[in-house]
């Protein structure tokens, strides 16, 4: 029973990671209606950002992290208001290649400036917690609950901001309705910019957490993406809260089953098991079913 609720408890860690991804993917789609292919790479370079002060600057850790996060901020605002708002009059399609080119650039950029090679990023805090729980012993690294922390904040604190901030009820209207929100008053430009300075934040967070773990290099964020898109599918691609519900479920099954069937075949079995949910609800379990007029 012990070992199960250990099981349970790394997925739901694992999990957060994947809702963070999650979220900040489904925000941008939700805004301005094109998927960020680039977002792992911008979550990776603003982690390397982060190393560098703190080995090469010498710089201590809360600072040099806290300098990642607003590095992740305006480049995600500097990308939409340099780059995909001159496309944006064409196609979402043509928004969409944009993202794969800033993904290459940032991904070369970073082969050039930092090597291939592998480099370690301390833990964000250290130290393990021992908990007695019935005949055994529950064991979580403080980074684990940092994480949990760290993910339930930044959620919790998201929903609160979208709901009672201006701003926040500015971004769900332009989400809702573009149109309608330029007739409103609203500062569209402005939001979409928001939009993407969020999102980006959201991946250097996650990858702060994650690179103890992965340790540092180009592709430390493709297999994150990749659940993080999966998330959003499995909750819901058009619901905030169902991409929390998403990644905490997609953590839970893959730890499960990489420790109880097979730790190659985990991503394998977990995607088969959405496969299965998404038959019996395609929208996703929170998700809503869309509605075309004919």
């Amino acid at each position: 029973m012990t070992t199960f609720i250990q099981q349970i408890l790394l997925g739901l860690r694992d999990g957060s990671l994947f809702s963070l991804v999650a979220l900040g993917i489904v925000l941008v789609f939700k805004t301005t209606g094109v998927v960020n292919f680039a977002y792992g790479n911008m979550g990776m370079f603003s982690v390397y950002i982060a190393y560098s002060l703190l080995t090469y600057g010498g710089a201590p850790l809360w600072l040099a992290v806290t300098v990642a996060l607003v590095f992740a901020f305006f480049l995600g605002v500097a990308a939409e208001r340099g780059l995909l708002r001159l496309v944006r009059h064409m196609s979402h399609s043509a928004m969409l290649i944009l993202t794969l080119g800033i993904l290459m650039i940032l991904e070369g950029l970073s082969l050039q400036i930092w090597k291939q090679d592998y480099r370690s990023f301390p833990n964000l805090v250290s130290g393990v917690k021992i908990i007695k729980f019935l005949d055994g012993r529950i064991i979580l690294r403080n980074q684990d609950i940092l994480i949990f922390i760290v993910a339930a904040v930044i959620m919790i604190g998201l929903f609160m901001y979208f709901k009672f901030t201006k701003t926040g009820l500015a971004i769900r209207a332009t989400a809702s309705n573009e149109r309608s929100a330029k007739l409103m008053g609203i500062r569209v430009g402005l939001i979409f910019a928001a939009a993407w300075g969020i999102s980006t934040s959201l991946s250097a967070v996650a990858a702060t957490l994650a690179a103890p773990r992965t340790l540092i290099y180009p592709n430390m964020m493709l297999a994150l993406q990749i659940q993080g898109l999966t998330a959003a599918v499995l909750g819901g691609f058009d619901s905030l809260p169902g991409t929390v519900v998403g990644g905490l479920l997609l953590g839970v099954i893959q730890q499960l089953v990489g420790n109880y069937i097979s730790d190659e075949l985990r991503m394998a079995f977990a995607l088969v098991i959405i496969l299965v949910l998404l038959m019996v609800k395609p929208s996703g379990l929170l998700g809503s079913k869309s509605v075309e007029r004919v």
